[in-house]
């Protein structure tokens, strides 16, 4: 394949991935639209008996991909090589929801001290419904709606649960995205999103999806099985630890 051909297949690839998540992720422009747009009001202090909460939602948003030879070959290419993967995107679908379930992805994070990372060590926890898959809304009209809901607060800046604590922060994780592609082996993405109102008027806001490898997920071999589980859940924590090391730290920071 010439320079030009895998051009288009990491363009195709980056593509199917917002659109993936577009159901649930913002983009940047409106990041910035939320933070520099109308502010809310400013929170009231925070008196030295109120607790602060940080709402955490797992996901269940998994999303597989995987592209071959036929991906190269344009749009139509890209249809018939998702049609012959498609039993494998299944496969791996169910296996992400096996190995990392909502429950495993909240222990994971703990394992790392997720909340000192994220600036909120001594808050108290709640945790929120899992995001959900994009399968799940298309096929109930009620979840639909609920999500198009959420997705309406996320974008004007407002809190996604009935809380009024001025000390507050949300932690949302939106999806759990494997993709495998000739040009770039096999690679797990979370999509995460931090939330911070506590300072008053329009929150602090840092989304991120950061790539890290995967050689042995999806298992080949009944042996091979607790390895991947490892790399899996590995490669799910080395997602987070990179994001909030940079990207929350830059947004904190108020870095473009």
């Amino acid at each position: 394949m010439d320079g030009m051909g895998r051009m288009k297949g990491a363009e195709q690839m980056k593509a199917r991935f917002g659109l993936a998540v577009a159901a649930l992720c913002l983009s940047q422009a409106q990041v910035a639209q939320a933070q520099e747009g109308a502010a809310a009001p400013a929170a009231p202090a925070t008196s030295a008996k109120q607790e602060c909460e940080l709402h955490v939602f797992p996901t269940e948003n998994y999303i597989g991909f995987n592209s071959g030879l036929l991906s190269g070959f344009g749009l139509v290419g890209a249809v018939a090589d998702q049609e012959v993967h498609k039993d494998k995107v299944a496969s791996v679908n169910s296996l992400m929801k096996d190995y990392l379930g909502p429950d495993i992805q909240l222990a994971e994070l703990e394992k790392i001290n997720y909340r000192t990372r994220l600036g909120v060590q001594d808050w108290k926890v709640i945790i929120e419904p899992p995001t959900p898959s994009n399968e799940a809304v298309k096929a109930d009209p009620e979840l639909k709606a609920k999500v198009r809901l959420l997705n309406a607060d996320l974008k004007a800046g407002r809190r996604i649960t009935s809380s009024t604590n001025p000390c507050y922060a949300e932690f949302v994780l939106l999806s759990v995205f494997y993709f495998k592609a000739m040009m770039y082996g096999s690679n797990l993405l979370v999509g995460t999103q931090f939330r911070d109102f506590s300072k008053g008027g329009a929150p602090i806001i840092s989304i991120g999806a950061v790539k890290n490898p995967l050689e042995v997920f999806p298992p080949k071999k009944p042996e091979d099985v607790e390895a991947a589980k490892a790399e899996l859940r590995d490669a799910f924590t080395k997602d987070f630890i990179e994001w909030a090391d940079k990207k929350l730290k830059e947004d904190k920071a108020g870095k473009k």
